[in-house]
């Protein structure tokens, strides 16, 4: 006879990861109170998830694509104009065994986008944007801890490290705040173009909680209200600091904090002077935190009786244990060459990575890929605004300890601080921060027994009185005891086992029953 004792520990299991490439293309047509295209200068874009689920075997992702283009007029009065709209799109992956109970974590960028005119009220968007998608199945597990029993029993335990979230947050901020022209600048005709960037520059947790401070960054492009339609340039950063309710936080617990900017709203105003020289905005922000914490449980991963047959209700669990959340940042600079006119300004820098490997090499962990350029400029020899354009090779290397270098590594890239100067009349300095966000993983696949049930007596008469047994290469006493329905101690006590149940293979075993 024998008592159970269970226990139940959740875990998430990633039951799928792919990445999928979805191709976009839809024609617009210009406003009726905007002029005709002559050239577009640049086309650029942002994706936005509004939804991802599984039903079925089948992953869905619905989002859009919103982007912004830049075209030169042929009406002298109006050089520069700017159009945006969205991109509404649906896609369909499969993932064999996906259920509606299942969650999706997806990871989307823009691979290639870019706009033709068709007619100069027409124009076609098309783009190639990649959806990286990891189906996590977050469940229950029974397993069986301890058992007590008049000592026919035998079990194998292991002390196991897995990694449960403690706490998830997010939490909605924002910045409702203006820029001013200087007095130099012309006053504002319309808005090309804005742009926003977010990074965290320190955390701390006090007590029940969280200390997040950042910096978001607001730049507007914009057509000058004078006889040449000239354009201007203004960017400012604004500090933030926001507090996160964390309960059952300590400091032992692994954090990860990100900021997703949401869509700013923005509008031309006038100063205390009446003139049109302050942009006012409201930049949207959620701030999202998981506390990760590592628990430890021992379970029985294997059990037999020398009086028992025994039917073990058993499953392989994959176990995935964070060791470390670390980001890295690295100085990036490198020479763009203007082919197209000569650079009189630089207006906006835009840089976005593409990852074309990840590898280990020399207890370092290094991504190889390339970055994206698109500056906007004042081409001074047609005094119109132009685009220069480039792919730049960029290696990101993090040094690792040895603890780390033996680790799985999930990774992603993020750019930021973007800029630009000139270097002479037809090239640029390009140079920008590149982050390497790593979480650190240890994965384990074991064997999970649920429940154990008796299905009849073990006949011991079947079995030889006395024989002898050569030790195959890997077995081990275990292994043995088990297969012959013997105590461990027992099989050890006949052939003088050492301690550390060392077996060398070749040498002869004595297996004698138990009367």
């Amino acid at each position: 006879m024998f008592k159970l004792f269970s226990d139940t520990f959740n875990i998430n299991e990633v039951i799928d990861s792919s990445s999928n490439e979805v191709l976009l293309e839809n024609e617009f047509t210009v406003a009726d109170n905007l002029p005709d295209i002559e050239k577009i200068i640049s086309t650029e874009g942002k994706i936005k998830i509004t939804n991802a689920t599984v039903n079925n075997g089948t992953v869905t992702v619905n989002g859009e694509l919103v982007y912004n283009i830049i075209y030169r007029s042929p009406d002298e009065e109006v050089t520069a104009c700017s159009m945006s709209d969205k991109v509404p799109f649906s896609a369909e992956f499969a993932v064999p065994g996906g259920t509606d109970l299942m969650n999706v974590q997806v990871n989307a960028y823009i691979d290639y986008i870019d706009a033709e005119p068709i007619t100069e009220r027409n124009y076609m968007v098309k783009s190639v944007i990649i959806l990286e998608t990891d189906v996590i199945s977050k469940h229950p597990v029974d397993f069986v801890s301890n058992l007590e029993s008049d000592g026919s029993f035998q079990a194998k335990t292991k002390n196991i490290r897995y990694t449960d979230v403690i706490n998830e947050i997010s939490e909605e901020a924002s910045i409702d705040d203006a820029v001013e022209l200087n007095k130099n600048s012309d006053e504002i005709a319309r808005i090309l173009k804005v742009e926003s960037d977010a990074y965290i520059t320190n955390v701390e947790t006090m007590d029940e909680k969280m200390l997040v401070e950042g910096i978001c960054k607001v730049g507007f492009l914009y057509a000058e209200d004078n006889s040449l339609n000239s354009t201007g340039y203004i960017s400012e950063e604004f500090p933030f600091t926001h507090y996160l309710e964390v309960k059952n936080s300590n400091d032992h617990m692994l954090k990860d904090i990100n900021i997703v900017l949401n869509e700013m709203t923005y509008a031309a105003a006038e100063n205390y002077d009446n003139e049109k020289r302050m942009i006012e905005f409201n930049l949207p922000f959620t701030i999202n935190a998981t506390l990760y914490d590592t628990v430890e449980k021992n379970i029985i991963t294997d059990c037999y009786s020398t009086e028992s047959l025994l039917d073990l209700t058993s499953a392989k669990v994959n176990l995935s244990s964070l060791k470390d959340i670390t980001n890295k940042t690295l100085k990036y600079e490198n020479n763009l060459d203007v082919v197209s006119g000569t650079v009189k300004d630089i207006y906006t820098v835009d840089i976005s990575p593409k990852v074309s490997e990840k590898r280990m090499y020399d207890d370092k962990y290094v991504v190889d890929g390339f970055l994206d350029v698109n500056i906007l400029y004042l081409n001074s020899d047609i005094n119109k605004i132009d685009k220069a354009y480039g792919s730049m090779p960029f290696t990101a290397s993090v040094d690792l300890n040895e603890g780390e270098a033996q680790s799985i590594i999930d990774s992603t890239v993020k750019i930021s601080k973007c800029g630009a100067y000139r270097k002479g009349s037809n090239s640029v300095i390009v140079n920008c921060d590149i982050n390497v966000g790593m979480k650190l993983k240890d994965n384990e696949e074991i064997e999970i027994i649920s429940n154990i049930v008796e299905t009849g007596a073990v006949d011991h008469s079947k079995m030889p009185s006395l024989l002898f047994r050569v030790v195959q290469p890997g077995e081990t006493v275990w292994e043995i005891a088990k297969n012959y329905n013997l105590s461990i101690n027992y099989l050890k006590e006949l052939n003088d086992i050492p301690a550390d149940n060392a077996l060398t293979p070749g040498t002869k075993i004595i297996i004698a029953r138990k009367v």
